[in-house]
């Protein structure tokens, strides 16, 4: 979660859209922005199996691709008020943003593949279940952050955590395909720590201290 901070555009190609947040160091923006995301399963992968180990390279790049389609060719940002996303319909207007492109309202809940609009559906309706006045209309929901882990996993073995080619080897976190943000990544840091036989004194200082 960024306090005071800024989404901004974050596509690496043309006819993309993507999306993250930030914070400038003095956190002074009136807006603050959250990155909600979902895993990914193998299973989900089935309709691109056919790239092989890219097939998630592949889904990413279809919805980026579908995202920017649904708009005018700008970089502006598809965007639902939270509770018209989390009811599957359309917004008639947009709160205010510190997305600089601009938003407009757009059927991001049609146009995200199902799996992924059910689950992020659920997640936050539960989120206004136990935090009040979470689920208010003055947050827009904006697609895509699409770039919060790498599409590629490296393989490790599930008990060692150690590639099951390469000695020594661990492969850990987001740019392994084992992580999708700060905290999951220190998770798997730890356990990665552990397995490699740093102990808990390493964990403590240095992983997450």
């Amino acid at each position: 979660m960024c306090p005071g901070g800024l989404i901004v555009p974050s596509a690496t190609a043309p006819g993309e859209i993507v999306v993250n947040g930030m914070s400038m160091s003095r956190r002074d923006s009136p807006f603050a922005n959250s990155g909600m995301v979902t895993s990914v399963e193998p299973e989900d992968l089935a309709p691109w199996a056919k790239y092989s180990v890219f097939a998630a390279m592949e889904l990413q790049a279809e919805v980026e691709q579908r995202l920017f389609a649904a708009g005018d060719g700008s970089q502006k940002g598809p965007a639902l008020r939270l509770p018209d996303f989390i009811a599957g319909k359309m917004s008639k207007d947009l709160s205010p943003s510190s997305y600089i492109p601009g938003l407009y309202p757009a059927p991001i809940h049609e146009l995200l593949p199902g799996f992924i609009y059910k689950r992020l559906r659920e997640g936050l309706a539960d989120f206004g279940r136990q935090m009040r006045g979470f689920l208010t209309a003055e947050a827009n929901v904006v697609a895509t952050e699409s770039r919060t882990s790498s599409p590629v996993r490296i393989p490790r073995d599930p008990a060692t955590l150690m590639h099951p080619e390469m000695e020594g080897l661990f492969p850990c976190g987001e740019g392994a395909g084992y992580a999708g943000g700060i905290i999951s990544a220190a998770m798997d840091g730890q356990n990665v720590a552990r397995a490699a036989g740093f102990g808990d004194w390493l964990i403590g200082d240095w992983w997450i201290g």
